[in-house]
């Protein structure tokens, strides 16, 4: 088991010319990222820019949309080729998280999203995790415990509920695609810390679709168009006009 765990640890992510494509159609080309633990990668870009086919590669999740997809190029999970990874090990590595998972919350309770992300022989109670729980500005939205409606939460809270699930969980890295989008603008910043404390263990990715809002937030940003990267580099830089 402890080997297992330690297959699970990784502190860096490679891509080198990686793309992928299904038939005539390119969904991305030649991303080149390296990301390391403690980083926050912002990547923004519109619809159709490829960066969420981008970011489900991470967690092997493409082939249900596309199951004729081709990559081509190389993913490392530290120096590993993530196609020799088998995809257990890499739903253990990597936490992915969109939209429609947010949007599913509807349908279920407290207890239901803890069996579904950690099985049912996973101990949890309110009571036992009431601390980080409160830290995540989800404690007080949970007046009936376990048996809460998730329907009945803000948007705030459930993304802080999702976030309190991922600082449990032991994936190396994080990958929110745009679920950050539904913040109304007062919340972002106490949303920015929650996720400043996630990556001290973690490499966190944020995609968006509005980078004004979130482009403080990382220390790297990456913008994709048309499948394409188009700046990877300091945020501080693309601000000033600088060139990567």
């Amino acid at each position: 088991m402890k080997r297992k765990n330690n297959e699970s640890k990784i502190s860096k992510i490679k891509c080198e010319n990686f793309s992928a494509s299904v038939g005539e159609s390119v969904l991305f080309e030649n991303i080149n990222l390296t990301l390391n633990v403690g980083n926050i990668a912002v990547l923004y870009g519109p619809r159709g820019s490829g960066k969420s086919a981008f970011l489900r590669s991470f967690a092997c999740l493409n082939k249900e949309i596309y199951p004729d997809i081709k990559y081509s190029g190389k993913m490392y999970f530290d120096d590993k080729d993530i196609q020799s990874i088998d995809e257990k090990t890499i739903r253990s590595i990597v936490g992915y998280l969109d939209t429609n998972f947010l949007e599913s919350l509807d349908y279920i309770n407290l207890k239901e999203l803890i069996h579904i992300v950690f099985g049912r022989d996973f101990e949890f109670s309110v009571e036992k995790y009431a601390t980080q729980l409160d830290e995540f500005g989800v404690l007080k939205a949970l007046y009936k415990f376990e048996k809460t409606p998730l329907s009945d939460l803000y948007v705030l809270e459930k993304i802080g509920l999702l976030l309190f699930i991922s600082s449990l969980r032991k994936a190396s890295i994080l990958v929110f695609d745009c679920i950050l989008d539904h913040l109304d603008d007062e919340h972002v910043e106490f949303v920015t810390k929650l996720l400043k404390n996630l990556s001290e263990e973690r490499i966190i990715i944020l995609a968006t679709r509005t980078l004004k809002r979130f482009i403080g937030l990382g220390d790297i940003l990456v913008i994709m168009k048309n499948g394409r990267m188009t700046y990877n580099g300091k945020p501080e830089d693309y601000i000033l006009g600088v060139k990567s």
